[in-house]
């Protein structure tokens, strides 16, 4: 079509000039036709070899693009398969596609970067498979990889953008050879003559620029027409001068009047082309914008020589609501949707800017593990979801405002307030929240306690880390108190904990460098006056003066050091014992406090039995004391664990009878020697009726289920009296004998034995 257009207005030159010069026109027409065959030929081959690499670098990116939303939808369904498939097969297709331009363009160092690109996406793409599919995802990780990727895929298109620019630099160096070639036809008319050379000039310019326009429109117009995305071109006064098919096909699917394309631009579009337009050194800018719920990043360009504006629209919807779901998973909490601590610390930076005073309440569910282990994790996750319901209901209809509810542990909230709470207002919504939590008919049909700590800012600290601290130190006084559910830190409160906590620091420098001591009680069997056994006490002398294993102990067990220091007992015990027996005292028991703790600890059964063994103690001459709690949870372990126990021979007392749990069914289940009847009992037991009614009763359950019955903390001898007329087996305190150090003890054994 190209020729025959060509030879027309040839002809029609001739034939003006035929007259003059009829035989050189023939020569002219004849060498005119040859070189218009030689550049249409050229010109074919133009667009059947060029546009086809546009289409395959287009097809290079659109692959890039799918292997990124197959990783964004994977990250969301975490469907294996359609992930596989999808993935390799799209990979697949860009190793081809690479490999086919590459037979074009040759390997080229864009090419090469492509390659290399492809490589760490198949890399990252993996690692980000294998991630996914681990059983604790790595989340922050998981956020990095698709990061990286996106990064590798910009790259990538950039990459192709080069080629792009490449390939119009060949079609522009293709142009170059077929204007030679025109001006060989022209050089080969001058030859011959100028008139045939006019001729020549005349055809062969309106030939050339035919071909030209018509190879230039081709590219244009089958560049953006075989684009998927849409592609819109806007004047300088943002009028929609052009639109391709993909343009109609995105109004299609939005619901929008056809033609109507300028709905599809950004509001804000004017402030981006302002943006560029004053600044020299860019023309062009990225963005992202919503359309309908749907996300679309936006290439905007500025072509200064057609003043006009090229857009090229991407639908990044996918990614973004990944990216959505990523961040809310990385700021909320799954199970009930509050906001989570790393929020918390993060409003601290805007809390401490914008106001003067704040609060920070903690709230913890109480016995939270006791329900756990009883009821199992999901019972305790659905009531943990539903006292988060209750929190932040009550907090919502509270008459004050500036609460903000936050689920910082698996049975931990916390709540800021920036209006200042006062202490009256701090106490009516713990009120609140506890009649609605009393109210409320939990999954697991028990009562739901909760405790409380509330600091303020500044008065109780000026950072996140003491505020929370003073806080948590508040939640624990109250986790701790049973009289109250909520505790406002104070001054007082700061230095008791202050004062616990150097006691703490000291005692973990006194086991290490055995600064404890063991004192023993003797015990006496009433009947006999035989000194049958001795409790073991621990003692601890700091800075010249005695701290109460009351005070000790239990800060032992919440420092995580009552298993060292219950070790350390029980070895040393054994080392007691086994001399007592060396010097003579055969029969003598030695009885050892056992914390809960350290009953519940999985190789409790096997360290007791290393110290038997490395003491080479009998274990009837080793009483282990366990008090009532230890009973109340796992009942079949703690059945298991005492029925070795007493393979073993060693034997078993419960302490403080009657002040706990105290049930007849676990004194009928385990097999219990020894029941201790605690002194709070003993104490008054000559003045009150009640008392007496008490211990009688256990010392008469106690002698119908076999056992042997001693009473503690016996001081006067009407109390001793009154147990030993009631049958009470056994006794001990200091009527009879303070606690002594080793040696006395040894020496009070031998003249009791020679009396």
């Amino acid at each position: 079509m190209l020729v025959n257009a060509a030879n027309q207005r040839s002809n029609f030159l001739v034939n003006v000039l035929f007259s003059l010069v009829l035989t050189l026109g023939v020569v002219v027409i004849a060498v005119v036709y040859f070189y218009g065959e030689s550049i249409a030929e050229k010109t074919t081959n133009l667009i059947s070899d060029d546009l086809p690499t546009y289409d395959l670098l287009h097809k290079l990116d659109k692959g890039l693009i799918e292997q990124e939303r197959y990783l964004y939808e994977f990250y969301i369904n975490k469907r294996e398969s359609d992930f596989s498939r999808g993935y390799t097969n799209s990979f697949q297709q860009g190793l081809d596609t690479l490999a086919e331009l590459q037979l074009r363009l040759g390997n080229v160092q864009p090419l090469q970067i492509i390659r290399e690109n492809l490589t760490s996406v198949s890399k990252v793409g993996n690692e980000f498979f294998l991630n996914i599919m681990e059983p604790d995802t790595d989340w922050d990780f998981a956020i990095e990889q698709l990061r990286l990727v996106s990064e590798i895929t910009r790259d990538t298109t950039h990459q192709t953008q080069l080629l792009v620019h490449q390939t119009e630099r060949k079609v522009k160096v293709s142009e170059q050879k077929v204007l030679t070639g025109l001006e060989s036809v022209r050089f080969f008319v001058v030859l011959y003559s100028v008139i045939t050379l006019l001729i020549a000039f005349v055809v062969t310019k309106a030939i050339r620029t035919y071909l030209v326009n018509s190879v230039s429109h081709q590219r244009l117009s089958l560049f953006p027409a075989r684009n998927p995305n849409p592609i819109i071109s806007l004047d300088h006064k943002s009028n929609v001068t052009y639109s391709n098919p993909a343009t109609d096909s995105l109004l299609q699917r939005l619901n929008l009047p056809m033609g109507k394309t300028h709905l599809l631009l950004d509001k804000n579009i004017r402030l981006h082309q302002e943006k560029i337009l004053s600044e020299t050194s860019i023309r062009s800018t990225i963005f992202e914008y919503e359309i309908d719920n749907l996300y679309f990043q936006c290439d905007l360009h500025w072509v200064e020589d057609q003043r006009q504006w090229d857009i090229h629209l991407t639908d990044v919807t996918e990614r973004k609501r990944v990216q959505q779901e990523l961040s809310y998973r990385a700021t909320h909490d799954q199970e009930t949707g509050l906001k989570n601590r790393y929020e918390l610390e993060k409003s601290f930076t805007d809390l401490y800017a914008k106001t003067d005073a704040f609060v920070l309440g903690l709230i913890e569910i109480r016995s939270f593990n006791q329900l756990l282990t009883i009821r199992g994790l999901t019972v305790a996750s659905t009531v943990v979801k539903e006292v988060a319901l209750v929190i932040d209901e009550v907090v919502s209809n509270a008459n004050l405002t500036g609460f903000q509810v936050y689920h910082t542990g698996e049975k931990s909230f916390a709540i800021t307030n920036t209006e200042g709470l006062s202490k009256k207002d701090i106490y009516s919504l713990v009120k609140q929240i506890e009649a609605k939590i009393s109210s409320t008919i939990f999954h697991s049909q028990d009562q739901v306690r909760l405790d409380f700590g509330f600091a303020c800012f500044p008065e109780h600290g000026n950072d996140y880390t003491r505020l929370h601290k003073n806080a948590l130190a508040a939640l624990d006084k109250s986790a701790s108190s049973e009289d109250k559910s909520h505790i406002l830190f104070t001054v007082e409160l700061g230095t008791k904990l202050a004062y616990e906590q150097k006691l703490i620091d000291d005692m973990r420098v006194a086991i290490e460098e055995v600064e404890f001591e063991l004192y023993f009680q003797p015990q006496l069997e009433l009947q006999t006056g035989t000194i049958i056994g001795a409790e073991v006490l621990i003692r601890w002398q700091r800075d010249d003066e005695w701290v109460s294993p009351a005070e000790f102990i239990p800060l032992a067990e919440k420092a995580g050091l009552i298993d060292i220091l219950g070790d350390w007992i029980l070895h040393t015990s054994c080392q007691k014992a086994r001399k007592l027996v060396d010097l003579g005292f055969h029969d003598l028991v030695v009885a050892v406090n056992i914390s809960p703790l350290q009953f519940g600890r999985k190789d409790f059964l096997e360290k007791v039995k290393q110290a038997l063994k490395d003491t080479q103690l009998s274990a009837k001459n080793l009483e282990l004391e366990i008090t009532e709690g230890v009973i109340i949870y796992n009942e079949q372990e703690t059945i298991a664990t005492l029925e070795s126990l007493k393979s073993l021979g060693v034997q078993l007392a419960i302490d403080d009878f009657g002040t706990g749990y105290s049930s007849l069914n676990y004194l009928k289940k385990f097999n219990i020697d020894k029941l201790k009847i605690d002194q709070s009992f003993v104490r008054n037991i000559q003045h009150e009726s009640a008392d007496q009614s008490i211990v009688r009763t256990i010392i008469e359950l106690g002698r119908n289920l076999g056992l042997t019955l001693i009473a503690e903390g016996v001081e006067e001898q009407e109390q001793l009296n009154i147990l030993k007329h009631m049958g009470c087996d056994e006794m001990q305190g200091y009527f009879f004998s303070r606690p002594l150090p080793e040696q006395e003890f040894i020496e009070f054994v031998q003249q009791q034995s020679g009396a």
